[in-house]
């Protein structure tokens, strides 16, 4: 019978959403869309300009396509729709965490070139290290924003956006560098304070919170402070 339905799966989009496919028949075809979803999903984040990449890569990996808005399996054999739809939702699913991911590595990398200029600024750079490895109990971080002081106490001023897995990842890696060393002072320097959530305020745990704005006075406490 032909017609149209839209399907919820329980496959969730980085923003913790739920991927919906739609399934058009006609006859004993099926054509199933995630109508542009994972796209909208990038664009939530401003991760757009990396979806594209993402989705033609996560469709050619699950051998569905994509137009540049949609990805689809296109008039499939009904007796192939489990297949089609869980191929669909995967690859919207992946291309739209690859895209998310790709956009935090970019975003985080030219902060934490805008916060070596700030700390730099005010400590002299030759006390700041833009990366530098620093050993915890279970593993070696590569840290950035790195000042060694003449004492030899050291100051880390991290980016960390306000997503989940940022939150988590830099949650892990000053847990770890605190459990060895609990002089030296971290600090997770983000975007805006209202932009966290009570959840992500959990990384005040471990490390100080910073704004990004905060002033150069600010910065001297934070780093001071371990």
């Amino acid at each position: 019978m032909d017609g149209r339905v839209v399907v919820d799966l329980p496959i969730m989009y980085p923003s913790g959403a739920m991927v919906v496919v739609q399934i058009d028949q006609s006859g004993d075809k099926v054509l199933v869309s995630d109508m542009g979803y994972g796209l909208v999903e990038a664009e939530l984040v401003a991760a757009q300009e990396f979806y594209g990449a993402a989705a033609t890569k996560a469709a050619d990996d699950f051998s569905v396509g994509f137009d540049g808005y949609a990805i689809f399996a296109l008039w499939v054999p009904a007796s192939r729709i489990e297949s089609a739809i869980a191929c669909v939702a995967n690859a919207s699913c992946r291309a739209a965490a690859d895209a998310v991911r790709r956009a935090a590595e970019v975003q985080s990398r030219n902060r934490n070139e805008q916060i070596y200029d700030r700390v730099a600024t005010v400590f002299g750079k030759r006390f700041v290290a833009k990366t530098a490895e620093i050993a915890g109990r279970y593993a070696s971080w590569d840290a950035h924003n790195v000042i060694v002081f003449p004492d030899r106490r050291r100051a880390v001023f991290e980016y960390m956006t306000s997503h989940a897995n940022s939150i988590s990842s830099k949650f892990m890696m000053f847990s770890d560098i605190r459990s060895v060393d609990e002089s030296i002072s971290l600090n997770s320097v983000v975007r805006s304070l209202d932009e966290l959530d009570e959840k992500a305020r959990i990384i005040s745990d471990v490390a100080n919170i910073v704004p990004i704005k905060a002033s150069d006075d600010e910065i001297r406490r934070f780093a001071e402070a371990a």
